[in-house]
């Protein structure tokens, strides 16, 4: 760690003492020019020892426990971690690679060496169930039961990975929806697009649906990644219908109570023109019952022969389970 002046220290044992602190507060408690705290709080940010924190006007400065500084990539088992591995702490804050994943180990009072060896092995096997990077739920979408009206459904990865919680995308898409964070979001865009670009050739998709949201957010998760993805092709519309109680699916235990509410309260205006084979984009997916929906009652417009494919972020580890957070 670099020298630091007995100023800094003075601070940086303040942030220690009350923080998460604001800069303003941080001036009063040393009595200390703000333009002074700032310098010093930009040389503390540079040597990672503090982190800030919300966003402006409200920005606050703690102590930076991380690790990052002993995180090591060291192995094959490092190397993979780092690139797969997202950490959020019970007070939300996201830590990346082997550092989250210490961090983990550490919360959970977990052999570091022996689960990342574990964890590594386990999304390996997961990557055999993959073909083109994609993951297909046609053979348990609803259970198993009802009839389909999807040609297929895929996602880029599971939402959960047993003890060891949420997969990267299940994080990524958990914190996008949840802070309604839209560089979270682009960043999902992103790692998907050569995915989904991959099912649009492959299908010969020409026409594309997000499935509407049921509740009003500043920010729309798929809003935000259809304009992330930047996918040249025409829209199918689908629409949440408006109800005096709104019942969003995720609160929905029972599969048949998802099927009921999708039948129910999503609508396709049926003087739409469908002249292609059609992809269905939404972030998760349970019992995969609204993306079977929308493709039912966009099959009553449809011409013979038409393609409908579903695909989502993510999906449920155990047969398409219930997905309640997102």
């Amino acid at each position: 760690m670099e020298k630091q002046s007995t100023q800094q220290k003075q601070v940086l044992e303040a942030i220690r003492l009350y923080g998460p602190i604001r800069s303003s507060e941080l001036s009063k408690v040393l009595k200390v020019s703000l333009k002074t705290i700032y310098k010093h709080l930009s040389t503390l940010l540079a040597q990672q020892v503090i982190k800030k924190t919300g966003t402006t006007p409200k920005v606050f400065y703690a102590i930076n426990e991380s690790l990052e500084d002993t995180a090591i990539v060291s192995d094959k088992f490092d190397q993979f971690i780092e690139q797969n591995y997202i950490y959020v702490s019970p007070a939300g804050e996201m830590t990346r690679g082997v550092a989250g994943f210490q961090l983990w180990c550490l919360k959970n009072k977990f052999d570091f060496e022996k689960e990342k060896k574990i964890y590594v092995r386990r999304l390996q096997a997961l990557e055999k169930l993959k073909k083109n990077g994609l993951i297909s739920g046609k053979k348990t979408i609803l259970s198993g039961k009802g009839e389909l009206f999807l040609d297929n459904i895929f996602f880029s990865e599971f939402y959960n990975l047993d003890y060891f919680g949420k997969t990267k995308l299940g994080q990524l898409v958990y914190l996008g929806k949840s802070s309604q964070n839209s560089e979270l979001i682009l960043e999902i865009a992103k790692l998907i697009k050569p995915a989904i670009k991959g099912l649009i050739e492959k299908y010969e998709i020409g026409l594309i649906c997000f499935v509407p949201p049921t509740i009003e957010r500043k920010v729309q998760f798929l809003e935000v990644l259809k304009m992330g993805l930047k996918l040249n092709l025409s829209q199918i519309f689908a629409v949440k219908v408006s109800t005096l109680t709104k019942v969003p699916q995720k609160t929905l235990r029972k599969l048949e109570d998802r099927i009921i509410n999708a039948q129910t309260t999503i609508a396709v205006d049926p003087n739409q023109k469908i002249n292609s084979n059609i992809l269905i984009i939404d972030d998760a997916t349970g019992s995969g019952a609204t993306l079977n929906e929308i493709a039912k009652k966009i099959r009553k417009i449809a011409p013979k022969g038409i393609k409908i494919i579903g695909y989502s972020v993510v999906g449920s580890f155990k047969g398409f389970d219930v997905i309640s957070e997102v």
